[in-house]
C-alpha cells in the first residue's frame, strides 16, 4: 500500500508502525490544504528494473513544492534525491525517471513530500523492490538509458600534468547547499585544489548565496538541470528549458563574479542516464555530456571513512569522481573530502576542475 502521513508523525514513527503492522489512514489535511495525493506509479510493492518512471499527484491550496526521494530499505537517513518541482500536479503526472541499475537489488521506498507555504508538509511512502539481476516476468518494452562514464582521456582532457603528476577531477552534484557547499570550498582552498560543481537550478534559486563561494574561489560551475528530473525521453524543447533555466539562475546568483564571456561547458544528466538524443541536444546548446568514473555513493551516507576509502582505492590518473554537496550530500561527504584530499595529495595527485 501507499501510506500517507503528515509532518508531525515523522519518518521514525512511520517505520515503527510498519514494523508493528499498524494500518495508517491519511492524515487530516490542514485548513485550506486539500489532500496532497501521492505516487501513482510504480504501484506499491512493484518489482522494478532498468529505467523507472515515477508518476504521482502533488497539489493543495497552499502548495509550495514537491520533492521525490528514494530511501534504501525505508531508511530516511540514506535518502537519494531524485527530483523536485514547484508546479503542482493535480492529476497523475510524470515526476521523475531514475535508473534502478545504479542501486543494488533489494527493498526501497519512494518518498513524495508535498510542502505547504507555511513549511509544513505531507509525505507518502511507496515500497518497491529493485530486481535488476532477476529475469523480468515478461520482456522489457523499453531499454534502460545508457549510463555516461566518460573518462578524462575520452573527453580529450589531460590525465597528467606536464611534469607527470596524476590529475584527479573532483565533481560535486546537486548543490548549492547552504550548509555544505562553503565547507567543501574551504577544504579545497586549503589543499590548493580545484573542482567542478554541477548545479541544480531549483537549489540555486532557493540558496543563491551558497553558490557565491564557488565562483569567488574560481571553481568550475556546470549544469545539472533545473529540476533534477531525467533528461531521457525529453523533447528538444523540454531538454533546453531544463538546461537554460539553470543557466539563468546561475547568472542571476553569481553573474557578477564570472569572467566576461563565460559559457557553460559541461552537462551532467541526473542519474547519469541519457538516450540517443542527449548528446546532440546538449551539443546544440554548447554542452558536452560528462559522467564519472568513481562513485562512492556518498548519498547513502555509509560513513566518511567508507566514502573516502572507495575514492582513494579507485582513483587513477584522469579519474572523474562523483560526490554531492547538495541533495544527498551530508557532513559525511565534507569529512570524506578532506580525507581524500589529504591522502591523494600525499600520493602526488593534482586536483583540477574540468576545463
Amino acid at each position: 500500500m501507499t501510506v500517507r502521513f503528515s509532518t508531525a508523525l515523522g519518518v521514525r514513527l512511520f517505520l515503527l508502525l510498519l514494523v508493528l503492522g499498524v494500518s495508517l489512514t491519511p492524515a487530516a489535511a490542514a485548513p485550506g490544504f486539500a489532500p496532497s495525493g501521492g505516487i501513482t506509479a510504480p504501484a506499491a510493492g512493484a518489482e522494478v528494473r532498468g529505467l523507472v518512471a515515477v508518476s504521482g499527484v502533488a497539489q493543495g491550496a497552499d502548495f509550495a513544492k514537491w520533492q521525490l526521494d528514494l530511501l534504501p530499505a525505508a531508511d530516511a537517513a540514506q535518502a537519494y534525491f531524485l527530483a523536485i518541482g514547484e508546479t503542482a500536479a493535480p492529476t497523475a503526472s510524470s515526476l521523475a525517471q531514475f535508473d534502478s541499475a545504479r542501486f543494488a537489488d533489494g527493498t526501497y521506498t519512494l518518498r513524495l513530500r508535498v510542502v505547504r507555504r507555511d513549511g509544513n508538509y505531507d509525505e507518502t511512502f511507496t515500497p518497491i523492490t529493485v530486481a535488476n539481476t532477476r529475469p523480468a516476468a515478461r520482456p522489457a518494452t523499453a531499454a534502460a538509458p545508457r549510463l555516461v562514464s566518460n573518462r578524462a582521456a575520452a573527453l580529450g582532457l589531460p590525465v597528467r600534468t606536464a611534469e607527470g603528476q596524476p590529475i584527479l577531477y573532483l565533481t560535486f552534484d546537486d548543490g548549492p547547499s547552504p550548509v555544505y557547499t562553503a565547507q567543501i570550498v574551504d577544504l579545497l582552498q586549503r589543499y590548493d585544489a580545484q573542482a567542478t560543481f554541477f548545479v541544480v537550478g531549483l537549489h540555486a534559486r532557493r540558496a543563491p548565496a551558497a553558490l557565491r563561494p564557488v565562483a569567488e574561489a574560481g571553481h568550475a560551475i556546470a549544469n545539472h538541470t533545473f529540476s533534477h528530473r531525467s533528461l531521457a525521453g525529453r523533447s528538444q524543447e523540454a531538454f533546453a528549458e531544463e538546461v537554460q533555466a539553470t543557466e539563468d539562475l546561475v547568472h542571476a546568483a553569481v553573474g557578477d563574479l564570472l569572467l566576461a564571456g563565460f559559457r557553460f561547458a559541461y552537462l551532467r544528466p541526473p542519474g547519469g542516464g541519457v538516450d540517443a538524443n542527449t548528446d546532440s541536444f546538449a551539443a546544440a546548446l554548447g554542452y558536452r555530456v560528462v559522467g564519472w568514473d568513481v562513485d562512492p555513493k556518498d548519498w547513502r551516507r555509509p560513513g566518511a571513512d567508507a566514502i573516502a576509502a572507495r575514492v582513494i582505492q579507485a582513483a587513477f590518473p584522469g579519474a572523474i569522481v562523483l560526490l554531492h554537496d547538495g541533495g544527498g550530500g551530508s557532513q559525511q561527504t565534507v569529512v570524506a573530502t578532506e580525507m581524500i584530499l589529504e591522502e591523494l595529495s600525499r600520493q602526488g595527485y593534482i586536483f583540477r576542475a574540468l576545463p
